[in-house]
């Protein structure tokens, strides 16, 4: 109790002795500018919030928390938003490739019988720049090379029935242009592929290649006929 006391004496101004007070009306007059002033002079606390909102009290405040409403609003809607952007993209790149792979197949196709061709021809101009005694030791190279000729014109033929209504090849694809793109040189790969197609449609579907096909899948069906005999199943 006496050290509140004493904080409390410290802390009053000292006054001054009767003859120097001031009148009761100046004394009041005193006060009521004070007071007056200690109203109009803001916190140091109070302008920085009032700072912080953008102007003064209230307004700067409701202006504050309508924009952390509307930050709270677009925030779940963003990641949505930008999902959505990175699958449309991925599903026009995966169509771009699978259109663009497509049409490579497809000019693999019609480019066989120039590859072919090609190939042929260099292999004619290399027999003869033999010497001619050398040519004689393969009377049928060049009648051979004339039957090879024949084959390629006939796979061309098959390769490009297969690939005259190719537009139409799927029903849930539109490939444009209704496949009569400029054919361009194929590359290796491609036309490496194309050729196996060709050897497995004589392996599984012609006369001369029924041994392949019998040695291929004859082991395996007589084990499958073995092992499920028609009077169990």
């Amino acid at each position: 109790m006496s050290a509140t006391c004493a904080v409390s004496r410290k802390a009053q101004p000292p006054l001054r002795p009767p003859s120097e007070r001031d009148p009761p009306a100046k004394a009041m007059r005193r006060g009521l500018r004070q007071g007056h002033e200690g109203e109009l002079e803001p916190e140091p606390e109070q302008e920085q919030a009032e700072a912080a909102g953008g102007g003064g009290g209230r307004p700067g405040a409701e202006r504050a928390a309508s924009l952390g409403d509307e930050c709270r609003r677009r925030q779940p809607h963003e990641p949505r938003a930008l999902a959505a952007s990175a699958s449309a993209a991925g599903a026009e790149e995966e169509e771009r490739m699978e259109r663009e792979h497509f049409r490579r197949i497809i000019n693999a196709f019609r480019y066989y019988g120039t590859n072919m061709h090609e190939r042929v021809n260099r292999t004619e101009r290399q027999f003869k720049s033999l010497p001619a005694n050398q040519q004689s030791l393969l009377p049928q190279f060049l009648p051979h090379l004339a039957k090879i000729r024949k084959c390629i014109d006939h796979n061309q033929e098959i390769l490009q029935t297969i690939v005259n209504d190719c537009v139409n090849m799927f029903e849930n694809k539109e490939y444009g242009e209704h496949g009569r793109w400029k054919i361009t040189p194929a590359s290796t790969f491609d036309m490496d592929k194309l050729k196996s197609t060709l050897k497995q449609f004589v392996r599984d579907w012609s006369e001369e290649g029924k041994p392949e096909r019998d040695s291929c899948y004859q082991p395996i069906i007589s084990e499958i006929v073995k092992n499920f005999p028609k009077e169990r199943w």
